[in-house]
């Protein structure tokens, strides 16, 4: 499933590749953060990318722009496929990772980190944050996208929160997932995950890809824990394409605005699934009668939503709106 990444948070190699070998087929690409990159170095992630994976390399720089830039072009030459920033390291900072990235023959993703999911309210103000927790996440993701990243990382809890801000294109990767399949107790110590989610429940609020580490790996059996997560996601999947909601455009032939939403229905229904029906007026004298030049309207199930002009981040609105209990 291309939209899980198995964080390989082991100390070597060996147990890096044999967990790589086991879930390659159901994972979409592996996880290296500081710690196994730390034990392993960049041999690790040459080795994973010669055998055909998607290495998401999380060093979570945060330096001067050029340091920054120059980390960046190298992650690139080992092949790292996406890799992060923090987001508080501002926009020069920002802007200076998004340039090199476009500067390689082999150009990386990059999004930016906004707060860590370890952390709560109180934690940002021990360290001066004197916003909300949400509002510093939104803040944040704001400024990592309008500053050239292809996204952000952010918790589970906060991704309904940031497509409606954001809209449907910005990436957002959601760490922090935690089902029952493989997890271990917390009982058993080891976890600081502080702001978390199914694996369901984040795809659902529109999370791009899903970074899954110990309910995989420290489960007895790896291959199957990460299954059955891909398994209940796709159940999911099913089950609301099942109940897509029913939206309607009128529209007919050479109407601008009609292309103008079209395009706009296309690139959200990529995050909130729907069924559309596209009707051309000037084959229904009634329709025509009703319409004429006042187009484009959009229903949703049967009620209007929009005349004319609708933009990404409303239009999603409505819909989760029209889905919501």
């Amino acid at each position: 499933m291309d939209q899980l990444l198995v964080a390989l948070d082991v100390d070597n190699r060996d147990r890096a590749l044999q967990l790589a070998d086991q879930l390659r087929d159901v994972a979409g690409g592996f996880k290296i953060g500081s710690r196994l990159f730390t034990s392993e170095g960049p041999a690790l992630v040459s080795a994973l990318v010669e055998r055909g994976d998607h290495v998401f390399l999380d060093l979570k720089y945060h330096d001067i722009p050029t340091v920054v830039a120059q980390a960046v072009l190298a992650a690139a030459r080992l092949g790292a496929w996406m890799l992060t920033v923090h987001a508080a390291g501002g926009r020069s900072m920002l802007e200076a990772a998004a340039d090199a990235a476009r500067r390689t023959d082999h150009t990386p993703l990059i999004v930016g980190v906004t707060v860590l999911t370890s952390l709560d309210s109180t934690d940002l103000a021990a360290v001066g944050v004197r916003r909300e927790l949400p509002a510093q996440v939104e803040a944040l993701a704001e400024l990592a996208t309008t500053a050239g990243l292809d996204g952000i990382v952010a918790s589970p809890r906060e991704v309904t929160r940031l497509r409606k801000k954001l809209g449907s294109e910005p990436l957002i990767v959601a760490p922090g997932i935690r089902d029952g399949a493989g997890a271990e107790s917390s009982a058993s110590g080891g976890d600081d995950q502080a702001r978390t989610l199914s694996a369901g429940e984040a795809l659902a609020a529109g999370a791009s890809y899903l970074v899954v580490g110990r309910p995989i790996i420290s489960a007895q059996d790896p291959p199957e824990a990460a299954r059955a997560i891909v398994r209940g996601l796709e159940k999911q999947r099913r089950n609301r394409s099942n109940t897509a909601m029913q939206l309607i455009l009128y529209t007919r032939p050479g109407c601008h605005l009609c292309d103008d939403i079209k395009e706009i229905l296309a690139s959200v229904r990529k995050v909130e699934p729907f069924e559309l029906r596209e009707i051309d007026i000037s084959t229904d004298p009634a329709l025509e009668r009703r319409y004429g030049r006042d187009i484009p309207v959009l229903l949703i199930n049967d009620a209007e939503a929009a005349r004319h002009r609708i933009d990404e981040r409303e239009l999603l609105r409505k819909l989760k709106d029209e889905r919501a209990p």
